[in-house]
């Protein structure tokens, strides 16, 4: 005898016979029509905290090291994600040196996987370390910050950033290139800053961030020159002020708020700051006698550490992890005191989250 099957159930089934391997990860957007929920794992996902953005909730998915996003099917998450890649800022001069530069930024919205590409796809990602202090006690330029990479630099839709520029030391003076160029040491050039000309050919999906570092003083303040930043270049001294580190660049929807650390160690000062400003310049190193450093008009500066104190020899301070700031240069007419440390970057992945 063959089975009872009632009208609902006769239903179900002619339902089921459409139903196609090819469906899994589709589903119902916020549309109320079919639509499409994206489903990835890799970094730490966390949903933004203020729920929405234009009425659309997001998940972000946080590299902090490297690691890989991998996505369930290629052709669904075409053109459905942005990303944002910051690389590592740089040190900052030894010896009244220059202020680091900032790591560059790459935001990369809608990323083209194309839609002939389907399947499961792996993406690696490289997370660039902040450029640590160089032989500690010399006179040396900062080191300069490491890159950073959305997918391998084979992939057509790879994304790229390109780690700050050290800040000149009394050898070498000169701030050199980065995604934001270093300061320079007392009246050296400082560094270009080369992001703007990373990710050729993709100028309609990614948007690049990065400036100069500039010029200090000359005698008799001896003053070097502040780190570019993502936002702005840095600004020459005067005869009595230090030069102004560049800015950070604002990206509010990239907003470090939306993700909660909690008491994770790696980032101890980003909770502190309004985050919504990346890739801040170091401030100006200084010599004998004095002056005061010029501080930029959003003092978060998106993450810059301070070159040395203004009333005596002392270390510039760090730049801050996550946000690729460049170190401060040092203080001081003698050897023995060192720039603050690049802050590292990170990698941000964001998409709707329909689910």
């Amino acid at each position: 005898m063959s089975p009872f099957k009632s009208s609902a159930g006769r239903q179900l089934g002619k339902m089921l016979e459409g139903f196609k391997s090819s469906d899994v990860g589709k589903g119902f957007g916020s549309g109320g029509g079919l639509g499409t929920v994206l489903q990835a794992s890799g970094g730490e996902v966390v949903l933004g905290t203020d729920a929405t953005i234009d009425g659309v909730g997001y998940k972000y998915h946080y590299f902090k090291t490297p690691g890989t996003f991998l996505i369930p099917d290629a052709a669904i998450f075409h053109e459905e994600i942005d990303v944002l890649v910051i690389a590592g800022g740089a040190a900052g001069g030894q010896r009244s040196g220059g202020g680091g530069g900032a790591g560059g930024i790459a935001l990369a919205e809608k990323v083209p996987f194309g839609s002939g590409n389907s399947g499961q796809l792996s993406i690696p990602i490289t997370v660039g370390g902040g450029g640590p202090i160089n032989n500690p006690g010399g006179q040396g330029r900062g080191n300069s910050g490491d890159p950073s990479r959305f997918a391998g630099p084979g992939d057509t839709w790879n994304v790229f950033a390109a780690g700050g520029g050290g800040g000149g030391g009394d050898s070498p003076n000169d701030g050199a290139s980065g995604g934001s160029g270093g300061g320079g040491h007392y009246s050296a050039p400082g560094g270009p800053g080369t992001q703007p000309n990373q990710n050729p050919g993709k100028s309609s999906w990614v948007t690049n961030y990065g400036n100069a570092g500039n010029t200090g003083h000359g005698a008799p303040q001896h003053q070097s020159g502040g780190g570019g930043g993502a936002g702005s270049a840095a600004l020459p001294g005067s005869s009595s002020q230090r030069g102004a580190a560049g800015d950070g660049v604002q990206l509010p929807v990239w907003g470090v708020s939306y993700y909660m650390p909690g008491s994770d160690p790696w980032w101890p000062s980003i909770n502190a700051l309004p985050g919504t400003h990346f890739g801040g310049g170091g401030g100006a190193g200084d010599y004998p006698p004095y002056i005061p450093q010029r501080m930029p008009a959003d003092a978060t500066n998106g993450g810059g550490g301070l070159g040395g104190p203004e009333n005596g020899q002392g270390h510039g301070s760090p730049g801050v992890n996550g946000l690729g700031g460049g170190g401060g240069g040092a203080c001081g007419d003698s050897q023995g005191h060192n720039g603050g440390y690049g802050g590292s970057g990170m990698v941000v992945i964001r998409y709707k989250n329909l689910v």
